[in-house]
């Protein structure tokens, strides 16, 4: 049961990092451009940004840590786990630098990108191509880490295959 309650834990903690992601980009953020005021759309920004951030960074380590617990619990049930000739080898890889790619960009978002915007914002008079450079720039970043959390998302259904993922390469 252990086992299960790690799992669940895990994926309740994916769900926490993605389902935000998809959410702030894709509600949220237009919706909170739309306020005309700006002060009120910068507090109701930082308000947001923050608790999001909150919420993220809790989720990643929540997942960090049951991935690592994952992997020893799981390490004798898989074959191929640390064996280059199976897929599972590969696979593996492959969602843990997507995973390092989804971090590093989160990261960059969080902690340079947008604080900048957010202190362009709070300017009685912004300049405008700044503003524009920042905004491009933030959608940029945070449309790849959303792909690239998706796709850690999908390679971890493909380890859960074990059908697949445990065939030789």
């Amino acid at each position: 049961m252990g086992e299960s309650f790690t799992v669940w834990l895990h994926l309740l903690a994916v769900a926490v990092w993605i389902g935000p992601q998809i959410f702030m980009f894709a509600a949220a953020l237009p919706a909170i451009r739309l306020i005309e005021d700006r002060e009120v759309r910068v507090r109701v920004m930082r308000f947001v940004v923050y608790r999001f951030g909150y919420l993220a960074w809790g989720a990643m380590l929540v997942i960090v840590l049951t991935g690592i617990s994952q992997l020893f619990q799981r390490t004798d049930d898989v074959v191929g786990v640390f064996d280059s000739d199976y897929r599972y080898f590969h696979i593996f890889t492959t969602k843990m630098a997507l995973l390092g790619l989804t971090v590093l960009l989160t990261a960059g978002h969080t902690f340079i990108v947008g604080p900048r915007q957010l202190r362009l914002a709070e300017q009685a008079d912004p300049d405008p191509a700044e503003t524009a450079r920042l905004r491009r720039a933030s959608m940029i970043i945070s449309s790849l880490a959303l792909l690239a959390s998706l796709a850690v998302l999908f390679a971890g259904a493909l380890l859960a295959n074990h059908d697949y993922s445990s065939q030789p390469t």
